[in-house]
């Protein structure tokens, strides 16, 4: 679902080996549930259900530094095994080597993320 023309484009942008991370973690992500769509998005590959891009779940971030999956509204997740790191209000991440070794955890985040996409802080 969503652009894939963009999304097509976006990946040849990348190097072999943040464009393999990316492609590893797509995956990875939208076999959490099929109701997602992939998009890009504020420069990164960024996932969402019923079109719904103002609640976006989450997004692949490729950096000089590494890739890595950002949560929007990261804080507001259950992470009983702790692979979310970061302290602001909302935003949560993880990197793709822990994202993709821990693929069972990472799946159940994405689906906290759904079940949580409109929820905010009080």
């Amino acid at each position: 679902m969503g652009d894939g023309t963009a999304v097509h484009e976006w990946l040849g942008g990348l190097d072999a080996q943040g464009r393999g991370r990316a492609e590893e973690l797509s995956a990875l992500v939208l076999s959490a549930d099929p109701r997602l769509e992939q998009a890009i998005k504020w420069g990164r590959l960024t996932f969402t259900t019923a079109d719904d891009w103002h609640h976006w779940l989450c997004g692949i971030a490729v950096t000089k530094k590494g890739v890595k999956l950002v949560f929007h509204k990261g804080a507001l997740l259950e992470d009983p095994q702790r692979v979310l790191i970061g302290s602001g209000r909302y935003v949560r991440e993880v990197s793709a080597e822990a994202a993709l070794r821990q693929a069972e955890d990472t799946v159940a985040l994405v689906r906290s993320a759904i079940a949580h996409q409109t929820d905010m802080l009080e």
